[in-house]
């Protein structure tokens, strides 16, 4: 469905500065934009600091900031690229099992997309450590794919990668995926048509 068209009257509604336009932006985005933040990092910290830097430099430079047709395209991009920038800032710390559990347990939204019609608890949370398993770009181009559904120029351009890097970083998280179901024994057949 193209909302290209309402997408930019709400972008240019908040560039001139309405309020209600821009809590209407935030109130859509929120949830993708948290669930996108921890395929790239499993610091809850600080994907909600850069969520709200980010909309903290969109209402202070509102009238300087380019127009789009995609809102949820540009506030990806731009919340990828402060995350990565946080992240630079900080001394990298190694991931604990407590944080990796969590960001395996603390996000349905690629797991409810991929099961579709599947809705039992069990088989979700299966599915969650099969994904968990993943390295985090793999997590991040499948959300980004699948449950976001971009295109794969629009990936690449939000990873910064060429082309083939994102078709052979979808294909690999794709491959584990399956191997993992399958060498699990799961009976997952929609995910497995789905995969091939």
């Amino acid at each position: 469905m193209d909302n290209s068209g309402s997408d930019m009257l709400l972008w240019n509604t908040f560039r001139e500065g309405n309020r209600d336009a821009f809590a209407r932006i935030y109130n859509i985005y929120i949830n993708d934009l948290l669930s996108y933040g921890y395929r790239i990092t499993s610091n809850r910290q600080l994907i909600k600091d850069s969520i709200q830097d980010l909309f903290l430099h969109l209402w202070l430079h509102r009238e300087n900031i380019s127009e789009t047709d995609s809102i949820k395209y540009y506030l990806f991009r731009s919340l990828r690229n402060r995350i990565i920038k946080n992240i630079e800032k900080q001394d990298t710390q190694p991931q604990t099992a407590e944080s990796i559990l969590e960001n395996i347990i603390g996000d349905f939204s690629v797991e409810q997309v991929l099961m579709a019609k599947e809705t039992e608890s069990e088989q979700i949370i299966r599915l969650q450590k099969a994904i968990g398993k993943l390295s985090k770009r793999q997590q991040e181009v499948i959300q980004l794919r699948y449950h976001d559904d971009f295109s794969l120029e629009e990936i690449e351009n939000l990873m910064k990668l060429n082309n083939q890097s994102v078709r052979n970083l979808l294909h690999r998280a794709i491959s584990q995926l399956r191997i993992t179901i399958e060498m699990a024994g799961w009976s997952f057949p929609f995910i497995l048509s789905f995969l091939y």
